[in-house]
């Protein structure tokens, strides 16, 4: 195997000899020279045009208030137009008037319109990026030329053609197919909707760009033949941060990075740990990307594991951003905040991650205990409060850097399927990246007791145990750390998840006001405890039952058995009260009440139910 320092070493090489005008050490000129964050940054979704707040000006300048006064430098615009869902919207297509949908009058206010929200968040001192992605052209321009029936997969039409890529935005037919195909013509297109967007839009920063995804061929490519002329063309310089999503570091250099020497070239990184958030530390991809390319690198801080629970905790926010600084490659973070998680519930954590990337000073507690104290009357109470916010960010994290998926797909905040332990995925032998070999992954562990209980069931620091003395057994580092079991760190979460609880309970009891909302706090971590035990239990089953499967021992199948119970009624005892206590609240508050990828609480639990009827065959016991 070749190091991955040889690797580096040979990309860079490359680069250098393509790019010539830019070195590494340029990157660390991002952060700015007091140590804060040159770019904060925050994705701002908007809905389409058959929603009245589309239209709102004042909400949108109202949003761009909060934002600047919380600390943020950059707002990056995500919402239907011409390069997300084909749409027309943002320009006029002067260069193809075959792409127009909108009558000039309808065009020109919508126009009239982001010309004045742009202009007032620049007033505000606030940068504005346009999320932007390939290949899409409007449902006219498609007719005209034929494009929707362009043939068969191939390098120059996607999958996604046929198959219908998604639109995110209600109001426009779903899924797309005016999209996905690759020809001279939708090439000059989308060159001409980038100089368009330019010279347009004076109060426009630059574009946050996905450059892969849906783009057939060789994706790396298309910034160099589409995007980057348009760039050139345009009136005025303009900054994209290219974002790496599906193409691959070596093409990333030879072909984006290589083609552009004009310094307005980012990194865009999806995401600081992936499609999830495990860690306050960046995944090491983010890290090697960073090096290799010497770009200024501006990781998503996505937490897509944990939607519903408050995600509100300034001090992993502080420890997120101190690991950012401590960074010189990475000039800062985009924040994709969760609508419920965040949005509602976590504003905590937005404004301590503008707040400490614009100045990062140690972390104190006082300045948030000030701010929870006028919720609950007194600072003693804040401070309960404020450690359960802290406890409830950290549960879901800590529980999928253990049973570790890197895709915001398969979900494991309101339950854990056995299919996500059993099935060979490639992602069920690895912990969270950041973690190194400090974390014994599931099926690794699982195999390991089969074949040596005695040994391996101990991670060697418990000298109470056989053999009565202390050893490193899964010496991942040759003996230099003692890593943690899953059992071991299972429990570490529910010690976190009581503690949610607990001090949930002390805020209620010391409130001198606030006692309904603090009432229906005090529940919702109450569900996160109740899950936090639910989530060991499943580990322990998932254990057990790949034990089993491995030792076709009579022993290990009354184990399996009983932990798959208790991880049974476990579950029953958290959804049962999740869907009394919490389904209410989270209904009147966003609309709707709990549920994991459209499945409700009730529906879960008959979920639940099945596996535990199933294990057998799920697991392939003998």
């Amino acid at each position: 195997m070749v190091p991955v320092r040889r690797v580096v070493r040979r990309l860079r090489s490359v680069f250098l000899m393509i790019a010539g005008t830019l070195v590494a050490g340029e990157a660390s000129q991002a952060q700015q020279s007091d140590g804060t964050l040159a770019f904060r940054g925050y994705l701002q979704g908007y809905a389409n045009t058959d929603n009245e707040v589309f239209w709102n000006f004042d909400y949108w300048a109202a949003v761009a208030d909060t934002l600047a006064a919380e600390g943020f430098t950059a707002i990056v615009w995500y919402g239907p137009n011409e390069l997300t869902n084909g749409q027309h919207m943002l320009v006029r297509h002067d260069e193809f008037p075959e792409a127009r949908e909108l009558t000039p009058e309808r065009n020109d206010s919508i126009i009239d319109l982001w010309q004045r929200i742009f202009d007032h968040a620049r007033t505000q001192g606030l940068e504005n990026y346009l999320m932007t992605q390939h290949i899409f052209f409007t449902r006219a321009f498609a007719d005209e030329h034929g494009l929707l029936n362009p043939g068969p997969n191939s390098p120059t039409v996607s999958h996604w053609q046929e198959r219908g890529y998604p639109n995110f935005w209600p109001g426009d037919p779903a899924p797309i197919h005016n999209c996905c195909v690759r020809t001279e013509l939708t090439r000059a297109y989308t060159e001409a909707v980038y100089v368009e967007l330019i010279d347009t839009y004076q109060s426009l920063d630059g574009f946050w760009g996905f450059s892969g995804e849906p783009v057939p061929g060789n994706r790396s490519t298309f910034y160099r033949d589409a995007i980057l002329p348009g760039l050139q063309r345009a009136s005025r310089p303009m900054k994209f941060v290219a974002n790496q999503w599906q193409i691959p570091l070596n093409e990333f250099v030879e072909n984006i990075l290589g083609s552009d020497s004009s310094g307005n070239l980012w990194l865009g990184f999806h995401g600081f740990n992936s499609e999830q958030i495990t860690d306050s530390k960046p995944y090491p991809g983010v890290l090697l990307w960073s090096e290799v390319t010497g770009l200024p690198t501006i990781p998503e801080v996505y937490p897509a594991n944990q939607l519903f629970f408050p995600f509100n905790s300034p001090k992993f926010a502080h420890e997120i951003v101190s690991s950012i600084a401590s960074n010189t490659g990475l000039a800062g973070y985009l924040y994709y905040e969760r609508h419920i998680s965040g949005r509602i519930l976590g504003p905590l954590f937005r404004q301590a991650l503008a707040a400490y990337g614009r100045d990062l000073v140690p972390y104190s507690p006082d300045p948030w205990i000030r701010q929870l104290a006028e919720l609950t009357g007194n600072r003693q109470a804040a401070h309960h409060l404020l450690n359960a916010y802290d406890a409830c960010t950290r549960v879901i994290p800590e529980t999928t850097a253990l049973v570790y998926s890197g895709g915001d797909v398969m979900r494991r905040e309101l339950r854990m399927p056995y299919e996500f332990f059993a099935e060979p995925f490639p992602w069920s032998y690895v912990t969270s990246p950041a973690r190194g070999g400090r974390l014994v992954p599931i099926r690794h562990y699982a195999s390991m007791i089969a074949r040596d209980r005695e040994r391996f069931a101990s991670n060697g620091s418990d000298p109470s145990v056989a053999p009565f003395y202390q050893h490193p057994v899964w010496g991942s580092e040759g003996g230099s750390i003692y890593d943690v079991t899953p059992i071991e760190h299972m429990a570490r979460v529910v010690e976190i998840g009581a503690s949610c609880q607990t001090q949930a309970d002390s805020a209620y009891a010391l409130a001198t006001s606030g006692s309904e909302a603090l009432a229906e706090t005090r529940d919702v971590m109450e569900g996160v405890y109740r899950l936090s035990q639910y989530y060991e239990k499943k580990v322990a089953a998932a254990i057990a039952s790949l034990v089993f499967a491995e030792s076709a021992d009579s022993t290990d199948l009354a184990t399996a058995e009983r932990a798959a119970d208790e991880a049974l009624d476990a579950y029953i005892w958290a959804a049962e009260f999740m869907h009394e206590r919490l389904d209410p609240y989270y209904q009147r508050i966003s609309g709707g009440p709990l549920n994991e990828a459209g499945v409700l609480i009730p529906d879960l639990i008959e979920a639940e139910r099945r596996d535990r009827a199933e294990i057998g065959q799920i697991f392939g016991w003998r």
